[in-house]
């Protein structure tokens, strides 16, 4: 290597030069580099905590939807117990219209005279037989009769008996009855009252749901730029750690090239003293020797 009067050659210089100029560039484009990654790693931080944010949101909308399609069930249950008891009333009410029309249609077909019609046909008889003169023949049929009126009156009275007791089940029936249908008319307006409540709920439920869909949107939106945010950071590191190896090689050739020249230099000067240094020993022995001829006598200086 051709020594200048520094310590590196014109070519080192040059190349030392070049280097720094590379050196610079690559540093400036690094710094370029992890200021990209700076502002990416702000965005992912801020995405992450947007994120965050929304469900903190969400969270508590959720569970507001929840309790809300908890009660709607709850009301499912309640119209499905009305409707299921007014379906029984229903069917106590068919019921106890079947017996009064039964009963109806008994007392109608019933051949047995009333015990008040009897009596009144009885009383009849006793005074015509008092009050009217007639034959034995006549007299013995009137009484004929009026024994066989009083056989039927007996018989009547059985059967009145029987019908009071059944038109004492009948009202009873009828009151039963006018309360069956005021508890169906009670479940009807309750089932309604119910129903709207039960809709006007699931009104709130989808309009919750909406609300969480949207949520759920964003947040998966905020999830998807924050993965390619952080893909880029991923690429931007690889491509700064390249980088960075890449100066450290850089400036490895500088210090390895400085170092060189260094040695060189040295090595040069060493040698320029080696030279000197032989020179000076020699032009002093030969100053010795002279010394001493001219101490021992003269000297012949012959041609």
């Amino acid at each position: 290597m051709a020594i200048r009067s520094g310590i590196l050659s014109e070519q080192a210089e040059e190349e030392e030069r070049s280097a720094r100029d590379e050196i610079r560039a690559a540093e400036q484009k690094l710094r370029t580099l992890k200021d990209r990654r700076s502002a990416l790693l702000s965005m992912v931080r801020s995405l992450a905590q947007e994120a965050l944010d929304l469900q903190d949101r969400r969270i508590p909308l959720q569970q507001e939807v929840e309790a809300i399609h908890q009660r709607h069930r709850d009301l499912g249950k309640t119209l499905g117990e009305i409707r299921a008891e007014r379906e029984a009333v229903r069917s106590r009410v068919a019921e106890i219209l079947e017996a009064l029309r039964a009963t109806r249609d008994q007392r109608a077909g019933a051949e047995t005279p009333r015990p008040e019609s009897i009596v009144k046909e009885i009383s009849l008889l006793e005074r015509r037989q008092q009050t009217t003169v007639m034959s034995v023949k006549d007299e013995n049929a009137l009484i004929a009769r009026i024994r066989q009126l009083r056989g039927q009156l007996t018989e009547a009275q059985k059967a009145e008996a029987t019908w009071k007791a059944k038109d004492e089940t009948l009202h009873g029936l009828k009151d039963e009855l006018d309360k069956a249908r005021k508890r169906m008319d009670d479940l009807g307006a309750k089932f309604e009252e119910v129903r709207k409540e039960r809709d006007a709920l699931m009104s709130q439920v989808k309009e919750r749901l909406l609300e969480v869909g949207h949520l759920l949107a964003e947040i998966r939106a905020k999830g998807k730029a924050r993965t390619e945010h952080l893909a880029r950071v991923t690429e931007l590191s690889q491509q700064i750690d390249e980088l960075e190896r890449s100066v450290m090689a850089m400036h490895r050739q500088s210090f390895q090239r400085r170092d060189e020249a260094r040695k060189a230099y040295y090595e040069h000067n060493r040698g320029v003293r080696q030279t000197f240094s032989a020179e000076e020993i020699l032009s002093e022995t030969a100053e010795r020797s002279l010394q001493e001829l001219f101490k021992k006598g003269k000297i012949e200086l012959r041609g």
